[in-house]
């Protein structure tokens, strides 16, 4: 389990508070969602967790144990990160962008092992990319990117999968297919997910729990279901919709 405890953060030099004393739960097998519209703090709030910002006060703890003060190194026993975005200075294969993920396990003077091979062609099978291995990370699609980046935190064998906007430059298809996929490992492999989205619907239909934020501070929490309403869309994102159930399944509709 992930316990975000009152976190707040500012930038340095500044008086303003960018987040805002969020706290929540995210349980082993399930998706947290973290949502709310561009601006928000969802990606504030994703470094802070993932320990690349320091925040001023709050705590963050997997397991019961406190991540405060863990090196990078140590940290990424308990975190994997999928980035939103990703461009290597290097036209590495997918093998060995999938092979990074195993650098904590790795010596600073020692070369990967034969486990570390195998958890990587482990990785890229559970993702459905092996046949992609070989090829230049950097001259494959989007979604095989993402895939790629998926397959590099599974090879790093953290409880926490933390994902910043993985669908983001991803037409509709790769779109579902990625948040598919992710849905699919997290309860095979009984990860605790959170990852941050700004569109309502997707966050409904691939989510166990939603964390509503705005402005840094949190709004709502709970099932999709129960707290994406036309009260909170239109508060949070100041957009009039209609929700609508087709097949049991909620739907959040523009009103035009």
């Amino acid at each position: 389990m992930l316990e975000v405890n009152e976190l707040f953060f500012r930038h340095k030099g500044e008086s303003r508070d960018v987040i805002k004393g969020v706290s929540f739960q995210a349980k082993k097998g399930q998706i947290t969602t973290i949502l709310g519209p561009n601006g928000s703090g969802k990606t504030t709030l994703f470094k802070c967790i993932s320990g690349l910002w320091k925040y001023y006060r709050g705590e963050v703890r997997v397991n019961g144990a406190s991540v405060e003060g863990l090196s990078f190194r140590k940290r990424a026993r308990f975190f994997s990160v999928v980035p939103q975005e990703h461009e290597p200075p290097f036209s590495y294969s997918v093998f060995d962008v999938v092979l990074m993920g195993r650098a904590s396990y790795v010596g600073v003077f020692s070369s990967p092992g034969k486990r570390d091979y195998e958890k990587v062609s482990e990785a890229l099978s559970i993702v459905g990319i092996e046949h992609l291995k070989d090829n230049p990370y950097t001259k494959i699609s989007g979604g095989e990117r993402q895939l790629t980046l998926i397959a590099r935190a599974i090879a790093q064998g953290a409880p926490v999968m933390l994902l910043d906007e993985p669908t983001s430059h991803l037409d509709f298809r790769n779109q579902i297919n990625v948040l598919k996929k992710i849905k699919e490992i997290v309860r095979e492999r009984q990860l605790t997910a959170v990852m941050t989205l700004h569109d309502p619907n997707l966050s409904g239909f691939f989510s166990d729990k939603v964390v509503v934020i705005n402005s840094g501070a949190k709004v709502a929490e709970g099932k999709p279901d129960d707290i994406i309403t036309e009260e909170l869309i239109k508060r949070v994102y100041g957009v009039d919709v209609k929700r609508s159930f087709i097949d049991g399944q909620s739907i959040i509709c523009p009103v035009l």
